[in-house]
């Protein structure tokens, strides 16, 4: 007898321990909780360890309490208008994407709460931007790439294809499948030198690897995308070729530091139990 109860009780300590697993809380951010099976997956979800999970989760509910305490709304015509938005970058009508989210066993009410989330999460960082009032000078800019002219380095010559079509469906699945030939898909093999690509362009093809996809680009006559088949040699733009661009990535630089100060003075302040 003492052996079943033994062993039963054995069962439900296993049990309890699954369910915590599952269930308990790691964290409680101003009085939202951060559980072990959100930290876990958060984990595996960003290819992070646990303590940078834990991290980014905190963040998340530090910036939810920012949203709420600063009454940050997002209203109907806002969801609307970003959901239109969304529409037209994917090629397709508000219906067809909302037959799409469901034909993928989602939500469409989850989607347009995510949707309003992310309207109030860029205005809560515009509201950072902007009492940080940060002001890039062509000046630092110029100085900034001669300190750091190993960052702006660029391809010499580049062998690619081009891909036009009407159809950015015809387009998503060659991105899948890149063997696939579509019939609504026209194709142009381009071997170019650096300097005789747009600046924009050429900072795409800059960062997508060698036998890698740009993404699809919307162009008033259909679609557009390249695939990157060889970039060869080095070669260092001129600073007015670039200027943009440097003075772009100090911007986002100085946008980072921003928010990890403002989030780092949050934190310092708020009622956080770590509970394990």
């Amino acid at each position: 007898m003492s052996k079943k109860i033994f062993f039963l009780t054995f069962l439900l300590s296993l049990n309890f321990a699954f369910a915590q697993m599952v269930n308990g809380i790691v964290a409680i951010v101003e009085s939202e909780p951060i559980t072990l099976h959100e930290l876990y997956k958060t984990s595996q979800i960003l290819k992070i360890d646990e303590k940078n999970a834990l991290n980014f989760l905190i963040k998340d509910r530090l910036e939810k309490a920012q949203i709420k305490a600063l009454k940050i709304e997002a209203t109907g015509f806002e969801i609307s208008e970003k959901i239109e938005k969304i529409a037209q970058e994917s090629g397709l009508s508000v219906s067809q994407l909302r037959n799409n989210i469901i034909s993928q066993g989602m939500d469409y009410t989850k989607f347009k709460e995510d949707v309003a989330n992310g309207i109030k999460q860029e205005k809560l960082y515009q509201n950072i931007f902007r009492d940080a009032r940060i002001n890039i000078t062509p000046e630092a800019a110029k100085a900034y790439f001669e300190q750091n002219q190993h960052m702006f380095l660029q391809f010499d010559q580049i062998k690619m294809t081009r891909y036009i079509s009407q159809n950015r469906q015809s387009m998503e699945m060659i991105q899948a499948s890149p063997m696939s030939i579509r019939q609504d898909v026209h194709t142009e093999n381009l071997e170019l030198k650096s300097e005789q690509l747009p600046p924009q362009l050429r900072a795409v093809l800059n960062r997508t690897p060698n036998g890698s996809f740009t993404q699809i680009f919307q162009t008033p006559s259909g679609f557009e995308m390249f695939l990157v088949n060889l970039k060869s040699g080095e070669a260092l733009p001129n600073f007015q070729d670039i200027q943009n661009e440097v003075m772009s990535t100090i911007y986002k630089f100085e946008q980072d530091r921003v928010v990890a100060e403002y989030f780092n003075k949050l934190r310092a302040k708020a009622d956080i139990k770590y509970l394990r």
